[in-house]
């Protein structure tokens, strides 16, 4: 699951012609670094009851299994209220989803994952982003696998495992 809010369920997509011509955009903008290293730009988003989700990767052209670099955006629902702030939400999206790439290729040494979700503000509106490793479209094809009834499960602890009569926990 992508969502910030764990009460985040039954999304809609955003509408794939916003999320292609982002896509094109970002691919546009950064040509020189994806020729560069064999990458492109991919483009996911939900609109949920309690919130906007946005996720942008990094992919190898090449090989999924090459890790991207995944930025996610995320805001909360009066901040989508009515048109004028849809729009707005939107470019500022994309304005940090700019920002953050602006900032990854200037290095090439850059290796500052954020992998828990942090609050930016940008023009005045708090916004929720994390910069991860994840491959948005290996994490949709196994939620397809897994089905609509899987849930996310809490971590296992170490004692559960102890407890555990499965001889494979156990070693």
């Amino acid at each position: 699951m992508f969502a910030r809010k764990k009460d985040s369920k039954n999304g809609k997509t955003i509408p794939q012609d916003w999320l292609v011509s982002l896509g094109s955009l970002l691919n546009e903008t950064y040509q020189t670094e994806c020729e560069k290293h064999g990458r492109t730009f991919d483009v996911y988003g939900q609109i949920y009851k309690e919130e906007l989700l946005l996720a942008v990767s990094w992919l190898s052209e090449k090989d999924e299994y090459i890790a991207p670099i995944t930025c996610f955006l995320s805001c909360d629902p009066h901040q989508m209220d009515d048109d004028k702030k849809v729009k707005s939400t939107q470019q500022n999206f994309i304005d940090v989803v700019g920002i953050f790439f602006d900032e990854i290729f200037a290095s090439d040494e850059w290796n500052e994952f954020e992998p828990n979700w942090q609050e930016v503000n940008y023009k005045q509106e708090n916004y929720f982003f994390k910069l991860s490793r994840e491959n948005i479209n290996l994490t949709l094809e196994a939620n397809k696998l897994l089905g609509e009834n899987f849930d996310d499960l809490d971590e296992i602890d170490e004692e559960d495992l102890e407890d555990s009569e499965d001889p494979e926990f156990n070693q």
